[in-house]
């Protein structure tokens, strides 16, 4: 599985697919940057974020092997290692993401001190003084880095073949992610988001229960991928 993921990433950043959700989450993190939020709240709005980034960067890996490759790699390893390479490689990649954007936070958003100082070593030292800020957001963007990979993985190959049908279908379920109410992301980010009675530098944990409905989710979504694969592959010819 590990040789799996390495050839996986491999062909992720040969095909330079991870670009676009790249670019497209660091543009839309800076507008949290540009509006001066608190830590908390900075972290809750790159969370939200990593839903749509997630996905395409998914979306980007299950469509990025050529198919006589992907034949060649089924008939390897079985076309269910395979997929599943794939998917955690793309999951890998929103953790990075995920990652880096809290960083960006920690660097960029109001300072969680109640006497802030200027630099960022003093913005650095704040957030790791307020270690529940932190953990809280990290939670937070763990919840919308499963549920993105869901919708990645819901709406594309081999769940959904179609390219028109399976890019719309996208856009249209990472903004039901964020816009529903039975969505875990949804749950997670009413939950930790800062609301106008609280106090904008304390922790807002998004709860258990989200956390499990999106590993629940993931679960589900993942393994009818794999048996979809795995299927389609004894469909074809040989």
């Amino acid at each position: 599985m590990i040789a799996l993921v390495r050839y996986q990433t491999a062909i992720l950043l040969r095909s330079h697919r991870w670009v676009f959700p790249l670019i497209g989450y660091g543009l839309l993190i800076s507008v949290g940057a540009a509006s001066s939020m608190p830590l908390a709240e900075g972290l809750v709005w790159s969370a939200a974020m990593l839903v749509r980034a997630v996905a395409f960067l998914t979306r980007s890996m299950l469509t990025a092997e050529p198919d006589a490759a992907r034949a060649c790699v089924a008939a390897a390893t079985g076309p269910g290692r395979a997929q599943l390479a794939a998917l955690l490689t793309a999951l890998g990649g929103g953790l990075l993401l995920g990652v880096a954007g809290a960083c960006f936070d920690v660097l960029t958003a109001e300072s969680a001190a109640d006497h802030p100082g200027s630099g960022v070593t003093n913005k650095v030292g704040a957030a790791f003084g307020h270690p529940e800020i932190l953990a809280a957001g990290l939670v937070t963007a763990l919840v919308c880095l499963l549920v993105g990979s869901a919708v990645g993985t819901l709406c594309n190959p081999p769940l959904l073949r179609h390219p028109g049908a399976a890019m719309l279908a996208t856009w249209a379920a990472v903004i039901l992610a964020l816009a529903a109410g039975v969505s875990p992301a949804r749950a997670a980010l009413r939950h930790a988001g800062v609301t106008p009675t609280a106090q904008s530098q304390q922790a807002q944990w998004p709860g258990l229960v989200p956390l499990l409905g999106a590993a629940c989710l993931l679960a589900l979504v993942w393994t009818a991928s794999v048996l979809a694969a795995a299927r389609r592959e004894k469909s074809l010819p040989s």
